[in-house]
């Protein structure tokens, strides 16, 4: 019994001792290396976590310890892919914008020569009214007078015709009844009354 507990001991005395070996040997010194390398990589200005994502690119199981996926959204998408596509997206939004103000601009533009052929009608419509005023208060003016030499005698109507233009007196007579103007005629000397008689012919 005593032999059997002193080889237990023995051999748990030696266990212990590959453990510490392999403690003290290996591991200890392994840990201080990683330390010191790191405090001399960045003292040197080397981002040690930006050089293990470039060693993990090359390997795919270390890529995907180092990076767990933070750079792709649930979709698979990356942020690489994200930037293009919302790049893609306000270029698209530029677009219709800028279409936008083009059909804005022609639509003001036609707003604007329509406005401009709405006053151009407007004028011609005015002066076509202060032609009609004009020459209704001319039609007006005319019948007032040929009512006016209605009321007068014939003689008295040929002493003033002679003294008109012949135009001015073809015009009044033209407006006469022909009773009107045979009597006038009677009156005025015979050429005037000859060259009356002729040009009435060809207002006729």
């Amino acid at each position: 019994m005593a032999k059997k507990r002193e080889f237990v001991e023995i051999e748990e005395e030696k266990g212990y001792g590959v453990f510490q070996w392999i403690l003290f040997v290996l591991v200890i010194p392994l840990l201080f290396a990683i330390t010191v390398a790191l405090i001399v990589m960045t003292v040197a200005g080397v981002n040690v976590f930006e050089k293990a994502k470039e060693i993990g690119s090359h390997v795919p199981f270390v890529s995907s310890i180092i990076d767990d996926g933070g750079s792709a959204d649930k979709g698979g998408q990356t942020d690489k892919e994200k930037i293009v596509s919302l790049q893609a997206e306000i270029k698209n939004k530029e677009a219709k914008i800028e279409q936008l103000e083009k059909n804005l601009k022609a639509s003001d533009k036609k707003m604007e020569d329509l406005y401009t052929e709405k006053d151009r009608l407007e004028i011609e419509l005015e002066k076509l009214k202060e032609t009609d005023d004009a020459a209704v208060a001319e039609e007006k003016q005319d019948n007032q007078l040929i009512s006016t030499y209605e009321s007068m005698s014939p003689k008295n109507i040929a002493n003033i015709l002679v003294n008109l233009s012949d135009n001015e007196a073809v015009k009044i007579l033209s407006e006469m009844s022909t009773e009107k103007q045979a009597d006038i005629l009677e009156k005025l000397p015979p050429e005037k009354a000859a060259k009356y008689t002729k040009l009435l012919s060809g207002v006729s």
